[in-house]
């Protein structure tokens, strides 16, 4: 909580009351005066109580916003009025506002091991992930090797199944026949794959006679300009930098999560007494987590609130209406439908996305901030 201490001049509220009085003038009713015609003195003078209360609400309010203007939008709760102190010259009083606390954290103690380092991927296994796809059968009259697409005739337990077909790997099953060729037959004992049709021999340990009816190699596509052209691009250097931008966007976030989270955790061991609104907690609380979880996550963000406010970290406009595009095309909202509470949801995002960048280049480079 965050103590503001309020002062306003009763000569303050006076002009408060002339302003408001005229404000009234055209929309309030006064016996003896036609709508709008009642002098501003009169409208004072009877209506005296209600002007001093709502004078006194917009100065308080005022006071309080541009106290509290840097800790926008990371307001928790409305704020609370107490200890009223009032004379004829001045209502003095003090107000508590759930906002982050001020942090003293010396980041330089935060260390990132040597594999927190994002690093780029490489494209490898993508391209020949995307050259078994592309792959050609052809059927071989050679021995059944690793990779093979076999088709195979099975009887046991007085039943059968003609052309069932599967991928050679390193599995008992696949062990048993290697070696084998098209045409050959071979009684034997194993363990069966668990999709196999035939229920007594699915996932179990049988004997069958087993028939190799065809054997197949898959032919990979050689990785050239004519293979990217086939999947829509110039070249193979294009189909490599697209593979690369992606592959690398995609992990690279992944790596990113990963170790803010790291970085996060270290700098709340550091803060582990910041004081947390439990309006936040409540909030996370709402949101599903159990008590545990969400006093956690309740200190995660004030921490990441308090960097903001402390660095001052400000939206640029245009941030914002991007923002706020997105998240109108995806609901199918105008942006003129969206209340302030959306808005102010959006801000929270992008200010703390700024507050978790910040922390961890603080973090790689050991700057000591305190």
């Amino acid at each position: 909580m965050h103590s503001i201490k309020i002062n306003i001049k009763e000569k303050d509220i006076e002009k408060e009351m002339d302003n408001l009085a005229k404000d009234w003038k055209k929309e309030v009713m006064i016996s003896g005066f036609r709508k709008g015609k009642a002098p501003v003195e009169i409208i004072k003078s009877r209506l005296r109580d209600k002007l001093h209360r709502e004078s006194l609400q917009r100065l308080i309010q005022e006071q309080i916003v541009s106290a509290t203007d840097k800790y926008e939008p990371f307001i928790y709760s409305p704020p609370e009025l107490q200890n009223l102190n009032e004379s004829d010259e001045n209502i003095e009083f003090e107000a508590l506002v759930d906002v982050p606390p001020d942090i003293d954290i010396d980041f330089c103690k935060i260390k990132l091991d040597k594999e927190d380092v994002i690093k780029e991927v490489d494209i490898n296994s993508e391209l020949k992930r995307l050259q078994e796809i592309n792959s050609e059968l052809r059927s071989v009259n050679k021995p059944i090797k690793k990779g093979d697409v076999v088709f195979i005739d099975i009887k046991a337990n007085d039943e059968s199944i003609s052309n069932y077909s599967f991928t050679v790997n390193d599995d008992s099953f696949s062990k048993k026949i290697k070696g084998l060729k098209a045409g050959d037959e071979k009684e034997l004992e194993t363990e069966f794959p668990k999709d196999i049709p035939i229920e007594t021999l699915s996932g179990k340990k049988e004997k069958a006679t087993i028939k190799i009816v065809e054997v197949k190699k898959k032919i990979l596509p050689e990785l050239n300009d004519e293979f990217a052209k086939d999947l829509g691009f110039n070249n193979l250097e294009e189909l490599k930098s697209h593979l690369k931008e992606g592959i690398n966007k995609e992990t690279q976030e992944n790596q990113k999560e990963k170790i803010m989270n790291k970085v996060l955790q270290k700098a709340l061991d550091l803060a582990k007494d910041i004081e947390v609104s439990p309006t936040l907690i409540e909030i996370q609380k709402r949101e599903g987590l159990s008590e545990e979880e969400a006093i956690k996550r309740a200190k995660e963000l004030t921490l990441i609130d308090a960097i903001a406010v402390k660095e001052g970290f400000t939206i640029e406009e245009n941030e914002l209406d991007e923002w706020l595009e997105k998240i109108s095309e995806s609901t199918d909202n105008e942006l003129e439908e969206m209340g302030e509470e959306a808005i102010r949801f959006v801000k929270l995002h992008i200010l703390r996305n700024k507050s978790l960048d910040f922390l961890l280049e603080k973090a790689k480079e050991g700057v000591s901030y305190a």
